[in-house]
């Protein structure tokens, strides 16, 4: 995606195209797992302020561009949204993959989860699946 497709998908989403959101837009677009809030510090280069990288992920979750994502030692990992699925995950939601080896967390859009509703009188608000292994990368 180019710079101006980027200051684009930003405007689209009502967001401000500053420097910082360009760079942590490109960098989900750039990874092909999850980034936790340290990967995204060891990479950005536009500033390295906690606060500011916490107020761009959460403009980016609050926008529906990005979403959280399970991993194996309880660290918070974020993921893009892939656009024909944003609306569809906050729906129905997809499972994630977690490689035992790398510790990386993979989105898996094409592994739908079962939508409930009311299950044995339990209200049922979230599910997920989470699926574990080896990744085609370490295999």
């Amino acid at each position: 995606m180019t710079k101006q497709h980027i200051q684009d998908y930003l405007k689209a989403h009502g967001l401000r195209k500053t420097a910082f959101r360009i760079e942590l837009l490109q960098l989900f677009l750039e990874s092909k797992h999850s980034l936790s809030h340290q990967d995204i510090r060891e990479k950005i280069t536009s500033t390295q302020d906690k606060v500011t990288i916490y107020r761009g992920l959460n403009a980016f979750l609050e926008k529906g561009m990005i979403h959280k994502v399970p991993d194996t030692n309880n660290i918070l990992k974020y993921a893009l949204c892939q656009e024909e699925h944003s609306k569809e995950t906050s729906e129905q939601g997809h499972a994630h993959f977690l490689c035992n080896e790398c510790h990386n967390t993979f989105c898996m859009y094409d592994v739908k989860l079962p939508v409930y509703t009311n299950v044995d009188g339990f209200q049922v608000v979230n599910s997920k699946l989470t699926l574990e292994g080896c990744c085609p990368d370490c295999l």
